[in-house]
């Protein structure tokens, strides 16, 4: 499927109320401050309270856990794939449902599909791990800021130290720098703990299942000089990989991380390698070359300031959970709960307005090529869609899952969304709207 953009012609300065002014002790660049920036006077206690930062493959939250700053670390193709058994079967067909429909008798459809989606851990996107860093050694923050127009996350402490941090617009790795470091400070990585010796019982999808439900053993955490690697192993043979690596000089700390999985061939340890080789400056200007182009795209000036600092936030999110090549956003994105839970509904792709609204902003917004990311990845499924289709409906054509995983299997659940005959339909308007508003004669 060949997509051609048309550019429209826009005069845009970025966000409203834009200051040229110099971050405190910043060490990258001139920073703009925003008059939408997120600015706070602590940290949050919270992970979905977090400074959220992301390129819609890897993303981070910036926030307080107990005594320690914490970086939550995610990717978008953590998942446990395995089959949804209840998904089988003669009884696994449309025309099945409409008997008991009509014999009043619905118990056997929910204990068939929705029961299951409630009970099993299974299929489910999955956490990543964290980075700590003790406050014990720093104080507390007085001040902590997202600068909105270079997606940057700055805290600093009254005593001096500041921090400064992003996920790199096009690479999947993380930056962090310290400065003014009165004590050494050494990043502190902690994994998800997927066993113990009391695993947890049956618990609701709404409120996130515990970890230990998915069986995993215990990943292991490498030291090694200045990196710190961890590796777990999914279901199957699928694993995934964390790495931090810093360097240390004087009174700053710099380091970078990165999350991979083994759906793509890079290794965690070998990225963050070749980002220190690139170095910190090297990567901050690629990721404000890509930040400064999106504010570029288009604006929106209201006379309402709480609903001016609505819009640009969520145009900030959206270009941190949405990239041509990349999968849609997800009920979490890029931003997998960090309680040591499952996520809640499983971070699946929920296909109503959890994705449909999503991207209706690309379009007036000039956004086309951050919506292909959706378009694209319902393109390249679309053979998985037919299949369904035929299972469940007994058809041909193509319908697509209401509730379904990274590879667009489908996952049950209440089955008159779920399953419902009608997803598709609302899908196939995107591309209708990526038409009208790109002109490109070559869908």
């Amino acid at each position: 499927m060949k997509f051609r953009l048309v550019k429209t012609f826009l005069m845009t300065v970025g966000l409203s109320g834009l200051v040229a002014c110099q971050a405190p002790s910043s060490d990258l660049c001139e920073t703009l401050a925003s008059q939408s920036d997120l600015v706070f006077d602590s940290l949050a206690d919270r992970w979905d309270e977090g400074i959220p930062l992301g390129n819609a493959t890897v993303g981070t939250l910036v926030w307080q856990k107990e005594d320690a700053l914490r970086f939550s670390l995610d990717r978008t193709d953590l998942w446990d794939l395995r089959p949804n058994d209840s998904l089988s079967g003669d009884n696994y067909r449309f025309a099945w449902v409409k008997q008991y429909i009509r014999e009043k008798n619905y118990l056997p459809v929910q204990q068939k599909f929705d029961h299951p989606y409630d009970r099993n851990a299974a299929p489910s996107k999955i956490p990543g791990a964290a980075i700590e860093f003790p406050l014990a050694q720093l104080g507390t923050p007085s001040q902590v800021r997202l600068f909105l127009n270079s997606a940057l996350c700055e805290v600093n402490w009254p005593n001096g130290v500041t921090m400064q941090t992003f996920v790199q617009a096009d690479q999947p790795v993380g930056w962090f720098i310290f400065k003014h470091l009165k004590t050494p400070l050494t990043p502190v990585l902690n994994a998800p703990v997927y066993m113990t010796d009391h695993p947890a019982g049956e618990e609701s999808p709404v409120t996130g299942q515990s970890l230990e439900r998915l069986g995993y053993e215990q990943g292991t955490i490498e030291a090694k000089e200045n990196c710190l690697v961890y590796h777990q192993k999914g279901y199957g043979d699928y694993f995934y990989e964390v790495a931090v690596r810093w360097h240390r000089e004087g009174e700053t700390l710099l380091g970078t991380w990165s999350v991979t999985s083994s759906l793509v061939s890079d290794r965690a340890e070998q990225v963050t390698a070749e980002a220190m080789h690139r170095g910190i400056a090297e990567d901050y200007r690629t990721h404000r070359t890509y930040w400064d182009g999106y504010w570029a795209q288009s604006a929106v000036y209201l006379p309402d300031s709480v609903l001016q600092k609505q819009y640009d936030n969520e145009m900030y999110k959206l270009g941190s959970a949405s990239r041509e090549n990349s999968t849609p956003i997800s009920l979490q994105a890029v931003w997998t709960a960090d309680n040591g839970h499952l996520p809640p509904w499983k971070g699946d792709y929920h296909h109503d307005l959890n994705t449909q609204l999503s991207y209706w902003p690309v379009y007036i917004g000039n956004h086309l090529k951050e919506g292909l990311g959706y378009l694209n990845t319902l393109w390249n499924q679309r053979d998985t869609y037919k299949k369904f289709t035929r299972q469940y409906f007994e058809t041909e054509g193509m319908n697509i899952p209401g509730v379904c995983t990274l590879t667009g299997e489908p996952m049950g659940g209440w089955i008159q969304y779920s399953m419902s005959q009608t997803t598709a339909a609302w899908l196939a308007q995107h591309f209708y709207l990526h038409w009208k508003y790109s002109a490109d004669d070559e869908l």
